[in-house]
């Protein structure tokens, strides 16, 4: 049986934000559902499409997350949000974090540049389960390139709204990413979250790319928090296959630059004209970590293969 005091309540607020109203849950509820979600294994956005969209009751509620999940696995994440429940109400402790899982000039670039290209982070075979993975969901094959551009309903841009399956379950439990998140947030108390993948077939005459707007994903009625985002390339991505594209070093300057505007809206269109970005491409497996003050967008693919990859993030808990 699924922890019922969260859970009520995380039904029981999206079945109010439904009405329009916002602030009605404890101001901690948003971290704490970020926290439920990881240690459940659920996407935010297939959790809250079912909630909107096809949720009866509360009953059908856990229904839908005992039949996704397992009961077996239901019953493992009770015990564990249980178990974080108390360990949050209790004392500090002092962790022990490894030194040599990033090196100085890695660390030192990412304080001044805001992000980090790692290489070969995650192993070839592990890559390519997960592009076939996506390949035989979205009915695509490599050899014939009409069959890339096939829509479904899960494929929204770029993203794909895809999250539960053994192969990305593989890729988001990697232990070296752990590490790398670990480092990186200066803390072993972290959780993966339950991420989507990126599917970008080459831009054609009859399929644009309308996608590579700069932009943060922030949202900036919240205290903006640090929080690192990150995906893995599932194929070689050189410069003109869609790679990543960010503007460097923005983390350092974000806080003083974004008491200017009064909304995200303006801040886009005003960083969209002023700043510029650089392409970071990279090979099959590599890891490339932002902070998420760092405007950030897909590029526009103009070769001749479609680009894959895993997002990936954790979250302190």
């Amino acid at each position: 049986m699924i922890n019922c005091n969260f859970s009520k309540l995380l039904y029981e607020t999206h079945q109010i934000r439904k009405s329009g109203v916002r602030n009605l849950a404890d101001s901690d509820f948003d971290h704490i559902e970020t926290i439920w979600l990881g240690i459940y294994g659920l996407g935010k956005f297939e959790t809250y499409f079912f909630l909107y969209s096809e949720c009866r009751d509360f009953e059908h509620f856990i229904d839908w997350v005992t039949l996704l999940k397992g009961q077996d696995f239901v019953n493992r994440a009770d015990e564990q949000f249980k178990k974080w429940q108390n360990l949050e109400k209790g004392p500090e402790t002092t962790e022990v974090l490894s030194s040599n899982v990033l090196s100085a000039e890695q660390v030192k670039f990412w304080e001044e540049n805001g992000y980090l290209r790692i290489p070969k982070v995650v192993d070839g075979a592990s890559c390519d389960a997960v592009k076939h993975r996506i390949c035989r969901y979205l009915n695509l094959h490599l050899e014939f390139p009409e069959t890339w551009y096939i829509p479904h309903p899960d494929w929204q841009g770029i993203m794909l709204q895809l999250y539960q399956n053994e192969e990305m379950e593989v890729i988001r439990q990697d232990p070296h990413i752990f590490d790398i998140f670990a480092a990186l947030y200066k803390s072993t108390k972290i959780i993966p979250n339950t991420e989507k993948l990126g599917y970008n077939p080459p831009e054609t005459q009859s399929w644009a790319f309308r996608h590579g707007n700069l932009h943060w994903d922030l949202d900036l009625s919240l205290p903006v928090t640090p929080h690192i985002q990150a995906l893995v390339y599932l194929d070689d991505v050189p410069v003109e296959r869609g790679p990543l594209h960010l503007v460097p070093g923005f983390n350092n300057k974000f806080k003083d630059w974004i008491r200017d505007f009064s909304s995200l809206d303006r801040a886009h269109e005003y960083m969209r004209i002023t700043e510029r970005s650089v392409p970071v491409p990279g090979e099959k497996g590599d890891l490339i970590l932002w902070q998420n003050t760092i405007p950030h967008a897909a590029g526009k693919n103009q070769s001749d293969l479609p680009r894959f990859v895993q997002y990936i993030s954790f979250t302190k808990i």
